[in-house]
């Protein structure tokens, strides 16, 4: 499941909420997910979040390494030079999509 800017929201508060029903988490200029909040949570395959780099980018990358450091397959994508805009999720769906389709 993924969704951009308040889409990524809902998107982050239903996969908390459902977790048995999605692998693929995906928010795009959306928030971010912290190892606390995916507690016991099994079953996750990828956690992307992306956002640009004028809307607060240490904060997704900062996000990515806590997953990363817990053991979550979590990558993060800066579309450089954009901000909360279509470019941005443009850019972010490109770097996404593949990610989705690998084992």
């Amino acid at each position: 499941m993924a969704g951009l800017s308040m889409g990524g929201f809902e998107t982050r508060l239903i996969s908390l909420n459902k977790p048995e029903i999605f692998s693929h988490y995906g928010l795009l200029s959306g928030g971010t997910y912290s190892p606390e909040d995916l507690k016991g949570q099994t079953g996750i395959k990828l956690i992307f979040l992306s956002c640009g780099s004028k809307e607060g980018s240490e904060v997704i990358k900062n996000a990515v390494k806590a997953l990363e450091n817990t053991g979550y397959n979590a990558v993060s994508y800066i579309s450089e030079g954009t901000a909360h805009e279509f470019q941005t999720w443009r850019r972010s769906l490109r770097e996404m999509a593949p990610l989705l389709f690998k084992d």
